[in-house]
């Protein structure tokens, strides 16, 4: 299991800012934490740690609430809500002054700004270059990871424009002083282009890198996590070649699929599922070693020994999303996706009506990042938009037969073929938050059906309400920031 550094990092636990303006024995407390390759050590643990939370926030759930795979469960006075903390979100009516997720912006700086200083100092401590290599790979790896998630995020897709020149991201590379520098956004090409940049320099130094000295490798930045990303990269990019390049090494140097037979005990399991290339465990408090954090909390139905719900979570499984199974699909409807009946409030008085939730997170379970299927798709993908319908048809079937051995393969080509591949993305990965992006960057418009009880259940693409609006704080502290069309 992770081990969890003992020492509370001041780099990790205050803002970039507020880091900025400690009292000198702060400041000399820091310089000593990074005077050694241990420290270094236990400063990217504690990268980690922010890293985990992150993932595991309200964040987890964006993609697929946002774009149709979830309706919301009733509350505890039994009614059917959107989530208070995601209602904004939901409508398409974020403001840049109190945005849901502006603690995804901030914090995800933060951890960049933690990595940057990292990197800073790393090459000055005492150490063979293969102990600074593992350090170095983790940390860029990161940084790449935190950059391309913020342009899902806040920039429009790639192909919104022509050779991608509209307004990307920040990407720092070095250790900002607020107040002093004022960095400005990249075009979404240059961005995307730093991202690579950092993923296979990671690549590199993992190859010249002693063994990370922590286990599982699952739970952290490797090699082949490292290059399963960069294929994700690649596909955002448009860049059909370099996914097959980089899917294919994958698919050559990683586990096998989970097997059918296996697969919905594993997603049972508290352990990452076996084909998992990057999982974070959920983080743990240093007082007791409780999780703090974990995807089960929005998606977990509680009960007791005789079965009767205690609990149930807000976010349960639309029938958009169920209906896309067929019956002998294990992803389905009484087999991943397990039935519950919770007493709601209708026009006719109190009912127990049927609600599915993905049983893909146990109790205390960790936050998935990529997994071999997600390999598998990005490969059928890029085969689909380059013409090769039968390696495009054979990467998808792998998918559609271990789920559904009577599944009907269809023979499709072109446009068809690619709307099968993004099809069966959304009932594969679905809830490990791919849909709204994958509707993005394919620019196609948002569609919710079940669930939605407000007016803008749909928006139509292209619309600037495809990205979140910049945290208006970021606007106020530096000079060159641009907010988003729209905000």
């Amino acid at each position: 299991m992770k081990k969890y550094s003992l020492i509370c990092l001041v780099l990790i636990l205050t803002s970039c800012d507020d880091f900025l303006d400690r009292e000198p024995v702060e400041q000399i407390s820091f310089n000593e934490q990074l005077s050694t390759l241990e420290g270094h050590y236990q400063a990217l643990e504690g990268a980690y740690t922010k890293f985990e939370e992150l993932r595991s926030s309200l964040k987890f759930v964006y993609a697929d609430a946002l774009a149709g795979n979830v309706k919301f469960a009733p509350n505890t006075q039994r009614l059917v809500s959107i989530d208070p903390l995601f209602e904004r979100t939901y409508r398409f009516e974020e403001v840049e002054d109190d945005s849901n997720f502006k603690f995804v912006y901030l914090n995800s700086y933060q951890i960049i700004n933690a990595v940057n200083l990292i990197l800073a100092r790393i090459d000055d401590v005492d150490g063979s270059e293969a102990d600074k290599n593992i350090i170095r790979a983790q940390s860029l790896a990161m940084r790449a990871y935190l950059h391309a998630d913020l342009l899902r995020l806040y920039s429009q897709p790639y192909n919104f424009t022509l050779n991608a020149e509209h307004l990307g991201i920040i990407y720092n590379t070095e250790p900002i002083d607020i107040g002093v520098d004022f960095p400005s956004r990249l075009s979404v090409s240059e961005a995307y282009a730093l991202a690579e940049a950092d993923y296979l320099q990671a690549i590199e130094f993992f190859e010249n890198a002693s063994e990370n000295p922590n286990e599982p490798l699952v739970y952290y930045m490797n090699s082949l996590n490292v290059k399963a990303l960069l294929s994700r990269l690649y596909l955002y990019m448009g860049q059909w070649e370099n996914v097959i390049v980089y899917s294919d090494q994958v698919i050559a140097e990683g586990p096998e699929l989970t097997s059918r037979d296996v697969l919905l005990e594993e997603w049972l399991s508290f352990l990452p599922i076996s084909e998992a290339l990057l999982e974070l465990v959920p983080p743990r408090s240093l007082d007791d070693g409780s999780v703090r954090s974990s995807v089960s909390t929005y998606f977990q139905v509680i009960t007791n020994s005789e079965g009767s719900i205690l609990e149930n979570k807000r976010y349960a499984t639309s029938r958009d999303l169920s209906s896309l199974y067929a019956e002998n699909d294990i992803r389905g409807t009484n087999s991943l996706l397990k039935t519950y009946f919770i007493p709601t409030e209708t026009s006719s008085g109190l009912q127990d009506l049927p609600f599915n939730f993905t049983q893909k997170f146990t109790e205390q379970d960790g936050a998935i990042v990529i997994r071999l299927s997600e390999i598998y798709l990005n490969l059928a993908e890029a085969y689909a938009k380059t013409g090769q319908q039968d390696l495009a048809l054979n990467n998808l079937n792998r998918i559609k037969l271990r789920a559904n051995p009577d599944a009907e393969l269809l023979f499709s080509n072109g446009d068809e073929l690619v709307n099968e591949i993004l099809v069966e993305r959304r009932r594969e990965l679905a809830f490990e938050g791919h849909l709204f992006f994958d509707l993005a960057r394919n620019n196609k418009n948002i569609v919710r059906n079940d669930g939605c009880t407000i007016s803008a259940c749909t928006l139509s693409y292209p619309n600037p309400r495809f990205v979140l609006p910049i945290p208006e704080s970021s606007i106020l502290i530096n000079q060159n920031m641009i907010q988003n069309e729209g905000y």
